[in-house]
């Protein structure tokens, strides 16, 4: 089967320590998880289809992130409120 573009591939990556402290202190800057990070900093790395892969995955993300947060307000008012202030701590204004 063949994979499709938007496919995820899961991956084991070894790090030095002194890296990983790194990038989890910068993640945490970041108000990203540390795989977020991570491809981030590749994407700033490798440029072009990089950074439009992760843009567009960070998208994705926001959307879901948002659709759950609407099924679970009991009113669209409360799901506006819960949104922005996701959006507000995500950096996602």
């Amino acid at each position: 089967m063949a994979r499709k573009a938007g496919d995820i591939i899961s991956t084991r990556l070894r790090l030095p320590a002194g890296l990983h402290r790194l990038l989890v202190a910068s993640a945490k800057g970041n108000n990203r998880s540390l795989n977020s990070e991570v491809l981030w900093a590749l994407a700033q790395y490798l440029g072009g289809d990089a950074q439009k892969h992760v843009e567009q995955m960070r998208v994705e993300q926001r959307e879901l992130i948002h659709n759950v947060i609407r099924k679970l307000a009991r009113d669209p008012e409360s799901a506006a409120k819960w949104i922005a202030g996701y959006d507000k701590r995500t950096g996602n204004e």
